[in-house]
């Protein structure tokens, strides 16, 4: 009987502190949140723009080699004029992709999540208040891999929604510059 009252109190304790853990938790979110519009951490889907849309030739010179497709000296022309439009295509794909609303409340996921595996509340809130304490050194060595962590994910998720959508506006360019 004495060894469950210890047991008891344990269980009791911990049940009472899961509401102070959770609190925590949302404190530290919104540290990390404040801290990625302070860094404006939002920057980066423009680039993620501009990153993805560099793949545009390289789908579409995957599309023409594995159709096997040779272009005459004609096609080669005609698929230099119309390239712009075809580049204009998948950067509004990726454009549209990186807007919405579901890879934007992703995205500030990832952020917030890899500013968590970082930064403690506290250090947040240091962070946050000043910059150039302690804490803000750390946020400084860290942040390269941080962003490198949160493209890195971005990217890859885009890889299964938008990289399928590319490769189709690759496919219907390559077909309209291949017809004869």
């Amino acid at each position: 009987m004495f060894a469950s009252r210890p047991l008891k109190a344990g269980l009791l304790a911990a049940m009472l502190s899961l509401p102070l853990l959770a609190h925590a938790d949302a404190a530290q979110d919104a540290g990390a949140k404040e801290l990625a519009a302070t860094l404006n951490i939002d920057n980066m889907l423009p680039a993620l723009v501009d990153r993805t849309t560099a793949s545009g030739p390289i789908l579409l010179q995957d599309y023409l080699g594995k159709n096997k497709i040779q272009l005459t000296p004609a096609q080669q022309k005609k698929a230099q004029a119309g390239l712009k439009g075809y580049m204009d295509g998948i950067h509004k794909l990726a454009t549209d992709y990186f807007a919405s609303a579901a890879v934007k409340q992703q995205f500030e996921q990832t952020v917030v999540k890899n500013l968590n595996a970082q930064f403690s509340a506290d250090e947040l809130k240091q962070i946050n208040a000043f910059y150039k304490t302690p804490a803000g050194q750390k946020l400084l060595k860290q942040q390269p891999q941080i962003g490198n962590a949160i493209a890195g994910e971005t990217l890859k998720s885009a890889e299964k929604t938008l990289l399928p959508k590319m490769q189709a506006a690759a496919e219907s360019y390559g077909k309209s510059i291949a017809k004869k």
